[in-house]
């Protein structure tokens, strides 16, 4: 536990004077300005305003991730060719605490964007209404149905470098754009892309006291969410512990 609470404050340290934090900064500041815009101009009804914000922050969020693990994987690669981290003492301590900033930036991220959108929507859109939920159930839901993809696009950051990373990023968010359509029904469930989109509506649903659309794939979508997530973060750890730094060249 000593070295990894370390490690954090080591890699909080690195990533200060790198592009990281604005990022987190950017993405939610963006993200709320066009839902805002959205429901500015939008002859749609308030709640599917709101829908609209939970649909652009989860197809936005699989391009902002591949960013993220990107920026921090990029930062040990130029210190020494992962050198500095695989001469770690204890590996599998130095990826979870590369995780814990992921998690906790797109947490605050998250929190940030929804706050900004809940705040002023009554203002954009003139209805005076403020949304529920969108300071607490549905920023975390958000977040936690992205928790899978975070640690999936730092192994293939590590892997296979930028283009294949923030490649799959771009086809990530088109992929959950996709998923939300008919054309997901039946398989959103077991693609992780089409987590954050499904879940953030049903939540929505559910605080605006309508049943979720279709309760078969949403139980199945919870099932798979919580094996996946769980079996990825243990196989992280296990993974980057027989790390030897190879990479694929960009």
């Amino acid at each position: 536990m000593t070295n990894y609470w370390r490690y954090v404050r080591s890699d909080l340290y690195k990533l200060r004077h790198s592009s990281f934090f604005a990022l987190h900064l950017a993405i939610p500041l963006i993200g709320a300005a066009l839902a805002l815009l959205f429901a500015a101009f939008s002859t749609s009804d308030a709640p599917n305003k709101v829908a609209a914000f939970c649909q652009f922050i989860a197809m936005a969020f699989p391009f902002a991730i591949s960013m993220a693990c990107h920026i921090m994987v990029e930062q040990e690669a130029r210190a020494g060719r992962f050198q500095n981290i695989l001469s770690l003492p204890n590996r599998k301590a130095a990826i979870l605490s590369k995780l814990t900033l992921l998690l906790a930036s797109g947490l605050f991220a998250m929190l940030l964007a929804s706050g900004l959108f809940s705040f002023l929507f009554p203002f954009a859109s003139g209805t005076g209404i403020r949304p529920t939920g969108l300071y607490t159930l549905i920023p975390l839901v958000l977040w936690g149905s992205h928790i899978f993809l975070y640690c999936f696009h730092l192994m293939i950051s590590f892997r296979y470098g930028k283009n294949v990373g923030i490649g799959l990023g771009g086809l990530g968010s088109l992929l959950a754009a996709l998923l939300y359509t008919g054309l997901g029904t039946g398989i959103w469930f077991v693609l992780p892309y089409g987590w954050g989109i499904r879940f953030s509506i049903s939540a929505l649903e559910t605080i605006s006291g309508l049943p979720p659309a279709d309760p078969t794939e949403l139980y199945s979508g919870l099932v798979c969410f919580a094996l996946m997530t769980c079996i990825i973060l243990i196989a992280i750890t296990l993974w980057f512990a027989r790390y030897s730094g190879n990479r694929a060249v960009d």
